[in-house]
């Protein structure tokens, strides 16, 4: 009986992006639910792969219309699952933003996998740069999505980067939620790394790590290692009571007051 399994395809690399990405096709809304102007975007990553995202100029109204966010999202769902904080990005630092799909998720094509996440944020940073190319840029990453945005920041220079309930490695994540494997062959199974450790010890863009004291997800021991490896400007707020989802939402106020502040600390407002 002939296998149904291409002999190109390592069945641990398959088990790997299943057990790592969990991708949504559809859509829980788009921008213009909340209130957000929009245009669908296709940036295409340097491999050939034809990326899907949004772009959502900031009001014509707006008093300060002089920065552009880049959103990286977590790996699972797709870019529809927080409108909520596009529309507070907007409203509150009278930002653009660029939210790109990984290849794999939302209507974005090709197959998960970290060289290929890295590949997709930069081609949708310069797609943010082509657009704006005399505003500031910030780049915020969520959950995986931090190590995403590190390790492009390592590459490209913004004027800041945000990180959100980030993981600081792969290995990390497998050794906290399965430490059997630290003795075991498994370990050397997943051969993604995420080591946003590394990326931010490459460089002096001002970085800002957020986390929740009460994440089940992601240990906010995971940021407290990032912050210890980073090279300045950095800073660490760890909020009481946070989750993993919807950090922003515990407490608003003290949230993007400490967003507002960084930002104007380091000239990227």
């Amino acid at each position: 009986m002939r296998s149904v399994i291409p002999k190109q395809l390592n069945p641990f690399a398959w088990l790997e992006r299943k057990a790592l990405f969990a991708p949504e096709r559809s859509f829980r809304g788009n921008p213009d639910h909340v209130g957000l102007e929009y245009a669908d975007i296709f940036p295409v990553a340097n491999d050939g792969v034809r990326l899907h995202g949004w772009h959502m100029p900031a009001s014509a109204s707006s008093e300060s219309r002089n920065a552009v966010w880049l959103i990286l999202h977590g790996n699972g769902g797709n870019i529809s699952v927080r409108l909520d904080q596009y529309k507070a990005i907007r409203d509150r630092y009278g930002a653009s933003i660029i939210a790109i799909d990984y290849r794999g998720y939302g209507k974005s094509e090709g197959k998960p996998s970290e060289s290929g996440f890295y590949a997709d944020a930069l081609a949708a940073y310069e797609f943010l740069k082509a657009t704006y190319p005399e505003n500031k840029k910030i780049v915020f990453g969520r959950s995986m999505g931090g190590a995403v945005a590190s390790q492009l920041v390592s590459v490209v220079t913004p004027n800041a980067l945000i990180l959100e309930a980030s993981i600081s490695s792969m290995p990390e994540i497998v050794r906290e939620r399965a430490p059997w494997t630290h003795y075991s062959p498994a370990r050397f199974m997943v051969r993604s790394k995420f080591e946003t450790t590394s990326h931010v010890a490459s460089n002096s863009v001002p970085k800002l790590i957020l986390h929740g004291d009460a994440d089940q997800t992601v240990s906010y021991q995971h940021s407290e290692r990032i912050f210890a490896a980073a090279t300045d400007p950095k800073q660490l707020e760890i909020i009481p009571n946070g989750d993993h989802d919807g950090l922003d939402l515990v407490d608003p106020e003290r949230y993007h007051t400490v967003v507002s502040e960084f930002l104007r600390e380091h000239d990227a407002l």
